[in-house]
């Protein structure tokens, strides 16, 4: 194997690599960049030294999350006072922090791997997906930039529901460990043979398994409202009545029985206001659903929820609230941050795991708020006629790349629970997602308008609804186990 001599080049390599890692996501979707990247990227730790892996797995991250997720800044700056040193230092932070999971990479891939032994691409994808469950799990999580979420619309859409989204990140990152070890290796025509062999087999086989939903003969006619209402006025009490104005405009153009409004669509305490959403309803003879500030009296806490009102009223209170943006961790240190930033309604409370189904004309109604679309582990487990409604106010991210990423993830869950995503955003980007991820209808990015569809509901588990991420768990801790084990054998 040869080393790249110039580090300049070599670095230069890395911050490319890091780039296109980003690429392959929404909304540019270059699919095939992640595997350039992660081929790139491994093949120079492969021909590094250890202590050099581990460096340049740490510049690689910092490239892949500040090209990708340093949209946070938008938020902290612009809705929490404009300090722009303090959002600047934890924006920074909070990419530091994420990039270090990618350290132990370079650990285990440097100049000393063996790259001739056929375990070590499961090894390093497991390893992989390893830290992305980590990384989407530990300290509220951030399942954001997962490698399989990249690969939507692609052969991989056979994947998703039969294993998830880690699943696939162990299969991107397997074969461009693969094509790494095939360039690098003395035994290049056998890994060729066994490698090719090998993904022609899981091809095969997960192309026989295609459809695990059936599809109600009734269709859910549903509208989706955007409203596209700037932050900078939506949480202002001045502009409450032309907010509400809006909406009334909207609601004067035809639309279906069953509407859907956006995450906190009116930015005021819905126990304080409950008579406009009446008005909206009685007004048409229709039944809502809005993303509200719900406040109960008996525990005197403020939830971030979904209200169905038709005969009755109904909420659901969002389970997985976001750091920082709607509550603030270990208070006692960080308390000093949130007081500073001043974010609106950012002292929320969560809900509880387990709540009353929202069920519209004998139809489960799977509500996720928000950042609750990135956790598979929330929609319920349903064998009856369902979909998913997920409502979300992706404002505060600005003109970035986040409101495509957000779709794109909602896209993964349609895949893998086989279910109709109905998406209703404040600014976008609101859409219509069928069972198999494609999106079917959409308005775009900083638009207002509605889209009156016409949903056909599913019912069926797909396996990774059933299973979860329990396969793939044990997976990869069997192979890194075996190869703990085999290596302290030799050792």
């Amino acid at each position: 194997m040869s080393a790249i001599k110039n580090k300049y080049l070599e670095y230069s390599i890395i911050v490319i690599s890091g780039f296109l890692y980003t690429f392959a996501f929404a909304p540019i979707n270059f699919k095939v960049g992640i595997f350039l990247s992660l081929t790139f990227f491994l093949y120079i730790l492969s021909t590094s030294s250890k202590r050099s892996s581990l460096f340049k797995s740490f510049i690689y991250g910092i490239i892949v999350f500040t090209s990708g997720v340093s949209w946070i800044f938008n938020s902290i700056y612009n809705y929490g006072g404009e300090y722009f040193f303090l959002s600047i230092i934890i924006t920074l932070l909070f990419i530091i922090l994420l990039s270090i999971l990618f350290i132990p990479f370079g650990y285990f891939v440097n100049e000393d791997t063996n790259l001739d032994r056929l375990g070590i691409p499961i090894l390093i994808a497991s390893i992989w997906v390893f830290i992305e469950f980590i990384r989407s799990n530990i300290f509220g999580g951030f399942p954001w930039l997962l490698v399989g979420n990249s690969q939507t619309e692609t052969i991989f859409d056979h994947i998703f529901p039969l294993f998830g989204s880690y699943m696939v990140s162990f299969i991107v990152v397997m074969i461009s460990m693969m094509l790494v070890a095939v360039i690098s290796s003395k035994s290049k025509k056998n890994l060729l043979k066994t490698y090719s062999f090998s993904i022609l087999i899981l091809y095969l086989f997960t192309i026989f398994f295609s459809n695990f939903s059936l599809d109600s003969e009734r269709p859910l006619k549903v509208t989706i409202v955007q409203p596209n209402i700037n932050l900078g006025i939506k949480f202002n009490d001045d502009e409450l009545n032309n907010i509400k104005k809006k909406y009334i405009e909207i609601f004067e153009n035809k639309i279906n029985k069953l509407v859907i409004l956006p995450e906190t669509a009116i930015p005021k305490i819905y126990q304080l206001d409950k008579e406009f959403y009446d008005l909206l309803r009685t007004n048409r003879d229709i039944n809502l659903i809005s993303g509200v500030f719900n406040y109960n009296r008996e525990n005197n806490k403020i939830y971030n929820s979904i209200v169905m009102l038709n005969n009755s009223e109904t909420f659901y209170n969002k389970r997985h609230l976001v750091p920082f943006g709607e509550y603030t961790p270990l208070k006692s240190v960080f308390g000093f941050v949130s007081d500073t930033l001043n974010i609106p309604m950012s002292n929320l409370s969560p809900g509880d795991l387990s709540q009353k189904q929202l069920i519209y004309d004998d139809i489960i109604l799977h509500p996720l708020v928000c950042y609750e679309i990135a956790y598979p582990s929330l929609i319920g487990k349903s064998e009856d006629y369902s979909i998913i409604v997920n409502i979300s106010n992706d404002a505060w991210f600005g003109n970035s790349f986040a409101p495509h990423q957000h779709l794109q993830i909602a896209q993964v869950r349609a895949l893998e629970s086989s279910r109709t995503v109905i998406r209703a955003a404040n600014t976008g980007i609101s859409a219509v997602i069928n069972k198999n991820g494609k999106i079917l209808n959409k308005i775009n990015l900083n638009e207002d308008g509605y889209i009156n569809t016409d949903i056909y509901p599913s019912k069926g588990l797909t396996p990774y609804m059933y299973f979860g991420d329990y396969p793939i768990l044990m997976l990869i801790f069997t192979i890194m186990l075996l190869y703990w084990k085999n290596n302290k054998g030799h050792g």
